[in-house]
């Protein structure tokens, strides 16, 4: 009787459970994912602007020593 009363009190499901675990899981990954991805932008971006010459950078409003900031946080 003991078993039974142990099973009958549970309040979730293994599923419920599982799910709760995924959920755990994927809300740390997916935030990595994003952080990555935006990074690889952010890279893709600077080698995209070095390779323009400094008339076109003058052109945007930005110098050489800028693009770092300039495509992580905006021109300011």
């Amino acid at each position: 009787m003991p078993h039974a009363d142990v099973i009958a009190h549970r309040s979730r499901s293994t599923a419920a459970t599982l799910g709760d675990v995924c959920g755990h899981v994927r809300a740390p990954l997916q935030a990595a994912l994003v952080a990555a991805t935006k990074m690889w932008i952010a890279r893709r971006d600077e080698r995209i602007l070095m390779r323009l010459p400094d008339y076109l950078l003058k052109d945007i409003g930005i110098g050489r020593a800028d693009i770092w900031r300039a495509v992580r946080y905006g021109r300011v």
